[in-house]
């Protein structure tokens, strides 16, 4: 049985290696060679460029890993079944559930290479590439892709947004060149108020101070303040606070298993928003379950590659992309279910039981038409 598993394994490994390169590349060429190429053109200097590029890989490749495991047992068993492969081990007693334990093994231990990935490398070089940007930014002086926003809702509708244009310092909880939108309640929800501020200091205790800025109103009232702070007659304030920031801008990627399980206890404690936390919770169990994603994705690819007809590699090239299709959509679904809806471990896990259970039943189904 050594030599089945050898050959086997033969069959998955280099369109596996083909597979984590090619999506890895994709993935790369549609988040991030506009930037890197941007950043270069500009006059960034280019170890600085090429450096960043690299730190992007490995978060990238924990993603294509699972993708790369598919492609390879679509191509590999399709490949196999196709030359008469497959049939020829069955009549010689070898059962496809047999067949399954290299495909299970190498799945696995691609998984738990991707956890470890996940818990070294990727928040080691996700930190790297944002403080590399960081510093490219500073000297492009392009401080406006610091930016971020949120919303704000009241009794819950949209009551305002915030405009932070300038980021954020969060040693002495500042943020820079600030813009506030208070919204109508009229059915066009138009901003009634636009309040801008150079920036904006948390006072250690429950509200934000203003500095050096004007509001508008939309009847045409106008004012200008060096100190502001929340205004009955206008209503605009920024109502979260430096820990409820924190937790919006808080980057996955940057931690580790423990390291992110301990921030969301944090949030608890200083009582961020509980969806907040709840989409954090999944993207924490998310960190285990991507990459035990390969172990569902080969189960699933290697019965859906034996074929009784002939079939091209691109049949398999479609059917991956169709699968991974569907896998992400329904994972980003159940991040956002995840907020309120259903348990976050169960929004993580299904993906994964739901492949698994499919897996088993083609399995099954491919075992009973031999």
């Amino acid at each position: 049985m050594r030599l089945l598993d050898r050959w086997i394994l033969r069959e998955l490994i280099p369109p596996l290696l083909f597979g984590v390169g090619l999506f890895t590349a994709l993935v790369f060429a549609g988040g991030y060679v506009f930037m890197i190429t941007e950043y270069a053109v500009k006059g960034a200097p280019l170890p600085l460029v090429i450096e960043l590029a690299l730190l992007y890989l490995p978060q990238i490749a924990v993603r294509t890993l699972p993708m790369g495991m598919l492609l390879a047992t679509l191509l590999g068993f399709g490949r196999l079944s196709s030359d008469w492969e497959i049939t020829a081990a069955r009549a010689a007693g070898v059962s496809l559930r047999r067949m399954m334990v290299p495909v299970f093994g190498l799945g696995l231990l691609v998984s738990l290479s991707a956890i470890a990935f996940n818990e070294t490398l990727v928040p080691w070089a996700t930190e790297r590439a944002a403080r590399i940007r960081a510093t490219i930014l500073e000297q492009l002086r392009l401080t406006e892709q610091q930016a971020f926003g949120f919303p704000q809702y009241s009794q819950g509708r949209l009551d305002s947004y915030v405009i932070v244009a300038g980021g954020r310092d969060p040693q002495t909880q500042q943020l820079f060149q600030v813009t506030l939108l208070k919204y109508g309640t009229g059915a066009r929800r138009e901003p009634e108020v636009v309040l801008y501020a150079e920036r904006a200091r948390w006072d250690g205790a429950a509200e934000w101070t203003l500095y050096n800025g004007w509001w508008r109103t939309a009847g045409g009232q106008y004012g200008s303040f060096a100190v502001f702070r929340s205004e009955p007659t206008l209503n605009v304030a920024i109502r979260r606070t430096p820990v409820q920031i924190e937790a919006i801008l808080t980057n996955v990627d940057e931690r580790s298993f423990r390291q992110l399980r301990e921030q969301i206890e944090y949030f608890r404690r200083e009582g961020v928003d509980s969806a907040q936390v709840r989409q954090l919770t999944v993207e924490l169990y998310n960190k285990i379950n991507v990459p035990l994603a390969s172990v569902i994705f080969a189960l699933l690819g290697a019965p859906l590659g034996v074929r009784p007809q002939r079939s091209s590699p691109a049949t398999g090239f479609a059917l991956s992309i169709a699968i991974i299709f569907v896998y992400w959509v329904m994972a980003r679904y159940l991040v956002i279910l995840g907020r309120g809806v259903i348990d976050p471990l169960l929004a993580s896990s299904l993906p994964n039981l739901i492949g698994a259970a499919l897996a088993i039943w083609l399995i099954r189904k491919r075992e009973r038409a031999a």
